[in-house]
Protein backbone atom coordinates (compact mmCIF):
# COMPACT_ATOMS: atom_id res chain seq x y z
CA UNK A 1 0.00 0.00 0.00
CA UNK A 2 2.89 2.63 1.46
CA UNK A 3 4.78 1.81 -2.37
CA UNK A 4 1.72 2.20 -4.50
CA UNK A 5 0.99 5.40 -3.07
CA UNK A 6 4.24 7.02 -2.89
CA UNK A 7 4.00 5.43 -7.44
CA UNK A 8 0.88 7.27 -7.34
CA UNK A 9 2.59 10.53 -5.72
CA UNK A 10 5.54 10.63 -7.51
CA UNK A 11 3.32 10.18 -11.02
CA UNK A 12 1.33 13.23 -10.15
CA UNK A 13 4.16 15.18 -9.03
CA UNK A 14 2.02 15.72 -5.72
CA UNK A 15 5.00 15.58 -3.30
CA UNK A 16 5.68 19.10 -1.60
CA UNK A 17 9.17 20.24 -0.70
CA UNK A 18 8.34 18.97 3.19
CA UNK A 19 7.81 15.69 2.16
CA UNK A 20 11.02 15.82 0.35
CA UNK A 21 12.22 16.47 3.65
CA UNK A 22 10.89 13.97 5.41
CA UNK A 23 11.67 11.10 2.53
CA UNK A 24 15.72 12.15 3.12
CA UNK A 25 14.69 11.75 7.05
CA UNK A 26 13.92 8.19 6.11
CA UNK A 27 16.70 7.80 3.83
CA UNK A 28 19.53 8.84 6.59
CA UNK A 29 17.78 5.84 8.74
CA UNK A 30 18.27 3.64 6.25
CA UNK A 31 21.73 4.36 5.23
CA UNK A 32 22.89 4.24 8.88
CA UNK A 33 21.89 0.94 9.56
CA UNK A 34 23.65 -0.06 6.06
CA UNK A 35 26.39 1.20 7.49
CA UNK A 36 26.42 -1.04 10.41
CA UNK A 37 25.54 -4.16 7.81
CA UNK A 38 28.59 -3.18 6.23
CA UNK A 39 30.95 -2.92 9.37
CA UNK A 40 29.58 -6.51 10.55
CA UNK A 41 27.18 -6.23 13.22
CA UNK A 42 23.87 -6.73 11.78
CA UNK A 43 23.06 -9.72 9.33
CA UNK A 44 21.30 -9.24 5.94
CA UNK A 45 18.05 -11.11 7.54
CA UNK A 46 17.72 -7.90 9.89
CA UNK A 47 18.83 -5.48 7.62
CA UNK A 48 15.69 -6.28 5.60
CA UNK A 49 13.78 -6.28 8.67
CA UNK A 50 15.17 -2.28 9.96
CA UNK A 51 14.25 -0.97 6.38
CA UNK A 52 10.48 -2.32 6.75
CA UNK A 53 10.61 -1.10 10.07
CA UNK A 54 11.84 2.40 9.24
CA UNK A 55 9.20 2.55 6.15
CA UNK A 56 6.66 1.49 8.76
CA UNK A 57 7.59 4.46 11.12
CA UNK A 58 7.48 6.86 8.00
CA UNK A 59 4.38 5.24 6.63
CA UNK A 60 2.01 7.94 8.14
CA UNK A 61 3.75 10.39 6.35
CA UNK A 62 3.27 9.01 2.83
CA UNK A 63 -0.50 8.15 3.65
CA UNK A 64 -0.57 11.64 5.20
CA UNK A 65 0.67 13.39 2.02
CA UNK A 66 -1.59 10.99 -0.17
CA UNK A 67 -4.91 12.27 1.91
CA UNK A 68 -3.41 15.94 1.66
CA UNK A 69 -4.01 15.62 -2.09
CA UNK A 70 -7.55 14.81 -1.99
CA UNK A 71 -10.20 16.84 -2.60
CA UNK A 72 -13.39 17.30 0.56
CA UNK A 73 -15.74 14.97 -1.43
CA UNK A 74 -13.09 12.46 -2.08
CA UNK A 75 -12.61 12.05 1.56
CA UNK A 76 -16.10 11.94 2.24
CA UNK A 77 -16.13 9.09 -0.02
CA UNK A 78 -13.28 7.54 1.50
CA UNK A 79 -14.19 7.60 5.13
CA UNK A 80 -17.21 5.08 5.15
CA UNK A 81 -14.24 2.56 4.33
CA UNK A 82 -11.90 3.72 7.18
CA UNK A 83 -14.78 3.62 9.65
CA UNK A 84 -15.92 -0.36 8.02
CA UNK A 85 -12.54 -1.40 8.60
CA UNK A 86 -12.37 -0.28 12.09
CA UNK A 87 -15.49 -1.78 13.02
CA UNK A 88 -14.33 -4.50 11.16
CA UNK A 89 -11.57 -4.78 13.62
CA UNK A 90 -13.69 -4.06 16.63
CA UNK A 91 -15.87 -6.74 15.80
CA UNK A 92 -13.48 -9.26 15.30
CA UNK A 93 -12.21 -8.44 19.34
CA UNK A 94 -15.89 -8.89 20.39
CA UNK A 95 -16.60 -11.90 18.52
CA UNK A 96 -13.30 -13.61 19.72
CA UNK A 97 -14.54 -13.16 23.86
CA UNK A 98 -18.23 -13.44 22.78
CA UNK A 99 -17.07 -16.95 21.28
CA UNK A 100 -13.74 -17.86 22.94
CA UNK A 101 -11.83 -17.73 19.36
CA UNK A 102 -8.79 -18.99 20.07
CA UNK A 103 -6.90 -17.46 17.35
CA UNK A 104 -8.11 -14.06 18.29
CA UNK A 105 -6.25 -14.52 21.85
CA UNK A 106 -3.60 -11.85 23.11
CA UNK A 107 -2.13 -15.25 24.52
CA UNK A 108 -3.41 -18.82 23.91
CA UNK A 109 -2.48 -22.45 24.14
CA UNK A 110 0.91 -22.64 26.67
CA UNK A 111 0.89 -18.92 26.72
CA UNK A 112 -2.16 -18.32 28.01
CA UNK A 113 -1.19 -16.24 31.10
CA UNK A 114 -3.43 -13.47 31.09
CA UNK A 115 -6.76 -12.91 29.33
CA UNK A 116 -7.46 -10.82 26.33
CA UNK A 117 -8.43 -10.94 22.72
CA UNK A 118 -6.44 -9.02 19.71
CA UNK A 119 -9.04 -9.83 17.14
CA UNK A 120 -7.18 -9.86 13.49
CA UNK A 121 -4.23 -7.70 14.85
CA UNK A 122 -1.18 -9.88 15.18
CA UNK A 123 0.23 -8.21 18.20
CA UNK A 124 -2.27 -7.46 21.74
CA UNK A 125 -0.26 -3.91 21.96
CA UNK A 126 -0.93 -3.11 18.41
CA UNK A 127 -4.71 -3.86 18.81
CA UNK A 128 -4.37 -1.31 21.56
CA UNK A 129 -3.05 1.42 19.48
CA UNK A 130 -5.53 0.46 16.87
CA UNK A 131 -8.45 0.97 19.24
CA UNK A 132 -6.74 4.27 20.87
CA UNK A 133 -6.54 5.80 17.42
CA UNK A 134 -9.59 3.93 16.17
CA UNK A 135 -11.77 5.69 18.99
CA UNK A 136 -10.47 8.72 18.34
CA UNK A 137 -11.34 9.48 14.74
CA UNK A 138 -14.67 8.33 15.47
CA UNK A 139 -15.08 11.32 18.18
CA UNK A 140 -13.45 13.69 16.24
CA UNK A 141 -16.25 12.44 13.16
CA UNK A 142 -18.66 13.36 16.05
CA UNK A 143 -17.27 16.70 16.49
CA UNK A 144 -17.13 17.39 12.98
CA UNK A 145 -21.21 15.94 11.65
CA UNK A 146 -22.63 14.87 15.00
CA UNK A 147 -23.57 11.69 16.49
CA UNK A 148 -25.51 9.27 13.87
CA UNK A 149 -25.92 5.12 14.26
CA UNK A 150 -22.34 4.88 12.43
CA UNK A 151 -20.63 7.43 14.46
CA UNK A 152 -22.46 5.67 17.50
CA UNK A 153 -21.87 1.93 16.23
CA UNK A 154 -18.49 2.70 15.70
CA UNK A 155 -17.34 4.23 18.94
CA UNK A 156 -19.73 2.14 21.23
CA UNK A 157 -18.23 -0.73 19.40
CA UNK A 158 -14.27 0.16 20.20
CA UNK A 159 -15.13 1.24 23.91
CA UNK A 160 -16.45 -2.08 23.82
CA UNK A 161 -13.77 -3.77 22.37
CA UNK A 162 -10.77 -1.49 24.39
CA UNK A 163 -12.12 -3.27 27.22
CA UNK A 164 -11.54 -6.71 26.09
CA UNK A 165 -8.37 -6.68 24.64
CA UNK A 166 -6.82 -6.68 28.39
CA UNK A 167 -4.12 -4.55 28.17
CA UNK A 168 -3.45 -1.49 30.55
CA UNK A 169 -3.08 0.64 27.54
CA UNK A 170 -6.52 0.20 25.58
CA UNK A 171 -8.32 0.87 28.83
CA UNK A 172 -6.30 3.87 29.98
CA UNK A 173 -6.37 5.32 25.97
CA UNK A 174 -9.90 4.96 26.11
CA UNK A 175 -10.42 6.69 29.12
CA UNK A 176 -7.92 9.60 27.60
CA UNK A 177 -9.24 9.98 24.48
CA UNK A 178 -12.59 10.27 26.07
CA UNK A 179 -11.55 13.09 28.34
CA UNK A 180 -10.15 14.57 25.41
CA UNK A 181 -13.06 14.72 23.62
CA UNK A 182 -14.79 16.43 26.56
CA UNK A 183 -12.05 19.03 26.77
CA UNK A 184 -12.23 20.12 22.73
CA UNK A 185 -15.87 20.61 23.01
CA UNK A 186 -16.82 22.28 26.26
CA UNK A 187 -15.11 24.54 29.48
CA UNK A 188 -13.01 22.97 31.98
CA UNK A 189 -16.23 22.68 34.50
CA UNK A 190 -18.39 21.53 31.90
CA UNK A 191 -15.88 18.88 30.54
CA UNK A 192 -14.80 17.94 34.23
CA UNK A 193 -18.11 16.99 35.19
CA UNK A 194 -18.85 14.79 32.05
CA UNK A 195 -15.97 13.41 31.92
CA UNK A 196 -16.16 12.14 35.50
CA UNK A 197 -20.06 11.08 34.43
CA UNK A 198 -18.90 8.71 31.67
CA UNK A 199 -15.52 7.57 33.60
CA UNK A 200 -17.91 7.00 36.57
CA UNK A 201 -20.38 4.80 34.03
CA UNK A 202 -18.53 2.78 32.04
CA UNK A 203 -16.89 1.57 35.67
CA UNK A 204 -19.92 0.66 36.92
CA UNK A 205 -21.04 -1.02 33.89
CA UNK A 206 -17.47 -3.21 34.23
CA UNK A 207 -18.18 -3.81 38.06
CA UNK A 208 -21.51 -5.09 37.26
CA UNK A 209 -20.50 -7.41 34.40
CA UNK A 210 -17.65 -8.36 36.54
CA UNK A 211 -19.80 -9.24 39.08
CA UNK A 212 -23.08 -11.19 36.40
CA UNK A 213 -20.57 -12.74 33.64
CA UNK A 214 -18.57 -15.64 35.13
CA UNK A 215 -16.63 -15.76 32.01
CA UNK A 216 -15.56 -12.24 33.13
CA UNK A 217 -14.53 -12.70 36.47
CA UNK A 218 -12.32 -15.80 35.48
CA UNK A 219 -10.66 -13.40 32.63
CA UNK A 220 -10.03 -10.70 35.57
CA UNK A 221 -8.77 -13.19 37.81
CA UNK A 222 -6.10 -14.58 35.57
CA UNK A 223 -4.90 -11.59 34.27
CA UNK A 224 -4.24 -10.42 38.29
CA UNK A 225 -2.67 -13.48 38.86
CA UNK A 226 -0.19 -12.44 36.06
CA UNK A 227 0.44 -9.19 37.71
CA UNK A 228 0.63 -10.29 40.94
CA UNK A 229 3.27 -13.21 39.59
CA UNK A 230 4.88 -10.19 38.19
CA UNK A 231 4.69 -8.27 41.35
CA UNK A 232 6.32 -10.99 43.13
CA UNK A 233 9.07 -11.75 40.69
CA UNK A 234 10.29 -8.22 42.01
CA UNK A 235 9.58 -8.83 45.62
CA UNK A 236 7.59 -5.50 45.79
CA UNK A 237 10.14 -3.44 44.09
CA UNK A 238 9.21 -2.98 40.78
CA UNK A 239 6.23 -0.86 40.32
CA UNK A 240 7.26 0.81 37.26
CA UNK A 241 8.07 -2.49 36.11
CA UNK A 242 4.92 -4.00 36.45
CA UNK A 243 3.24 -0.72 35.42
CA UNK A 244 5.11 -0.53 31.87
CA UNK A 245 5.08 -5.19 31.50
CA UNK A 246 8.81 -5.56 31.90
CA UNK A 247 9.56 -2.66 29.19
CA UNK A 248 12.09 -0.72 31.73
CA UNK A 249 14.13 -3.74 32.25
CA UNK A 250 14.06 -4.25 28.11
CA UNK A 251 15.36 -0.71 27.71
CA UNK A 252 18.51 -1.20 30.40
CA UNK A 253 19.28 -4.52 28.85
CA UNK A 254 19.97 -2.32 25.46
CA UNK A 255 21.25 1.01 27.26
CA UNK A 256 23.89 -1.10 28.68
CA UNK A 257 25.07 -2.60 25.13
CA UNK A 258 24.47 0.63 23.24
CA UNK A 259 26.85 1.59 26.22
CA UNK A 260 29.77 -0.59 25.28
CA UNK A 261 30.14 1.37 21.80
CA UNK A 262 30.28 4.14 23.46
CA UNK A 263 26.99 5.71 22.71
CA UNK A 264 27.31 6.68 19.48
CA UNK A 265 24.29 5.07 18.22
CA UNK A 266 22.05 7.45 20.01
CA UNK A 267 23.77 9.88 17.52
CA UNK A 268 24.11 8.35 14.10
CA UNK A 269 21.73 5.71 14.81
CA UNK A 270 21.52 2.14 12.86
CA UNK A 271 21.21 0.33 15.96
CA UNK A 272 19.91 -3.06 15.03
CA UNK A 273 16.83 -2.83 17.47
CA UNK A 274 15.00 -5.27 15.40
CA UNK A 275 17.10 -7.66 17.55
CA UNK A 276 15.61 -6.51 20.15
CA UNK A 277 13.00 -4.20 20.74
CA UNK A 278 12.60 -2.13 24.07
CA UNK A 279 9.22 -2.03 22.68
CA UNK A 280 8.62 1.74 23.98
CA UNK A 281 8.74 3.83 20.46
CA UNK A 282 11.01 6.68 21.31
CA UNK A 283 13.99 4.69 22.67
CA UNK A 284 13.61 2.42 20.15
CA UNK A 285 12.96 5.38 16.92
CA UNK A 286 16.37 7.14 18.68
CA UNK A 287 18.70 3.98 17.97
CA UNK A 288 17.39 3.11 14.64
CA UNK A 289 17.15 6.85 13.27
CA UNK A 290 19.65 8.81 15.82
CA UNK A 291 18.54 11.40 17.69
CA UNK A 292 18.78 14.36 15.47
CA UNK A 293 16.79 12.73 12.78
CA UNK A 294 14.21 11.63 15.39
CA UNK A 295 13.86 14.87 17.12
CA UNK A 296 12.83 16.10 13.56
CA UNK A 297 10.66 13.24 13.09
CA UNK A 298 8.72 13.77 15.68
CA UNK A 299 8.85 17.36 14.75
CA UNK A 300 7.22 16.88 11.69
CA UNK A 301 4.46 14.68 13.10
CA UNK A 302 3.32 17.28 15.68
CA UNK A 303 3.40 19.76 12.85
CA UNK A 304 0.00 17.90 11.41
CA UNK A 305 -1.50 17.95 15.13
CA UNK A 306 -0.44 20.96 16.66
CA UNK A 307 -2.23 23.22 14.02
CA UNK A 308 -4.63 26.13 14.94
CA UNK A 309 -5.73 28.25 17.60
CA UNK A 310 -9.44 27.43 18.18
CA UNK A 311 -12.28 25.24 17.38
CA UNK A 312 -12.91 21.99 19.08
CA UNK A 313 -11.23 19.87 15.80
CA UNK A 314 -7.86 21.28 16.19
CA UNK A 315 -8.35 21.77 20.20
CA UNK A 316 -8.99 17.81 20.02
CA UNK A 317 -5.91 17.23 17.82
CA UNK A 318 -3.61 18.39 20.48
CA UNK A 319 -4.92 16.82 23.50
CA UNK A 320 -4.56 13.18 20.71
CA UNK A 321 -1.32 14.04 19.85
CA UNK A 322 -0.67 14.25 23.66
CA UNK A 323 -2.58 10.86 24.34
CA UNK A 324 -0.49 9.41 21.02
CA UNK A 325 2.75 10.59 22.27
CA UNK A 326 2.10 9.69 25.87
CA UNK A 327 1.18 5.98 24.52
CA UNK A 328 4.37 5.68 22.46
CA UNK A 329 6.37 6.59 25.43
CA UNK A 330 4.87 3.79 27.62
CA UNK A 331 3.16 0.93 25.64
CA UNK A 332 4.91 1.95 22.78
CA UNK A 333 3.24 -0.55 19.13
CA UNK A 334 2.51 3.44 17.67
CA UNK A 335 4.60 5.27 15.74
CA UNK A 336 6.08 2.18 14.59
CA UNK A 337 2.68 0.54 13.21
CA UNK A 338 2.14 0.44 9.58
CA UNK A 339 -1.72 -0.16 10.57
CA UNK A 340 -2.69 2.49 12.23
CA UNK A 341 -0.62 5.31 9.89
CA UNK A 342 -3.70 5.94 7.39
CA UNK A 343 -6.32 6.51 10.57
CA UNK A 344 -3.49 8.64 11.85
CA UNK A 345 -2.98 9.97 8.49
CA UNK A 346 -6.61 10.86 8.41
CA UNK A 347 -7.46 12.63 11.92
CA UNK A 348 -4.09 14.82 11.20
CA UNK A 349 -6.17 16.01 7.42
CA UNK A 350 -9.50 16.25 9.10
CA UNK A 351 -8.07 18.43 12.35
CA UNK A 352 -5.65 20.26 9.86
CA UNK A 353 -8.39 21.05 7.57
CA UNK A 354 -10.61 21.87 10.22
CA UNK A 355 -8.35 24.31 11.84
CA UNK A 356 -7.45 25.93 7.96
CA UNK A 357 -11.36 26.22 8.09
CA UNK A 358 -11.36 28.01 11.63
CA UNK A 359 -12.24 32.04 11.44
CA UNK A 360 -9.32 32.41 13.66
CA UNK A 361 -7.26 31.05 11.32
CA UNK A 362 -8.17 32.84 8.40
CA UNK A 363 -8.01 35.45 10.50
CA UNK A 364 -4.35 35.14 11.44
CA UNK A 365 -3.42 34.08 7.78
CA UNK A 366 -4.89 37.02 6.37
CA UNK A 367 -2.65 39.90 8.82
CA UNK A 368 0.59 37.72 7.48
Amino acid sequence: MVAGLLLVLLAGSRLKRSSWRTALLAVLAILAAAVTYAFGDMSSAELAQQIVFVLKVFSFFVCFAALSGMSAQQLEELEPIMRFTLLAYALSIVTGAVFSIDMFRSYWADTQIRSGYKGIVYAQNEASALMIVGLSYGLLRVLKSGWSVWNGALIGSIVLASGLVGTKAAMAGTVAVTCSYFYARYRVPKATARALGVVGTLASIAVVVYLVVPGVKSAVALSLQYFMYQYGQTRGAGMLTMALSGRDVKFSNVWDDVAKEGYVALLTGGYPVVRYLVEIDVPDLVLAMGLPVCVLYLWSMGKAFLCGEGGAMPRFGKWFFIVLMATACTAGHVLVSAIISPYLAMIAVLVKRAAAEHPASREKSGDA
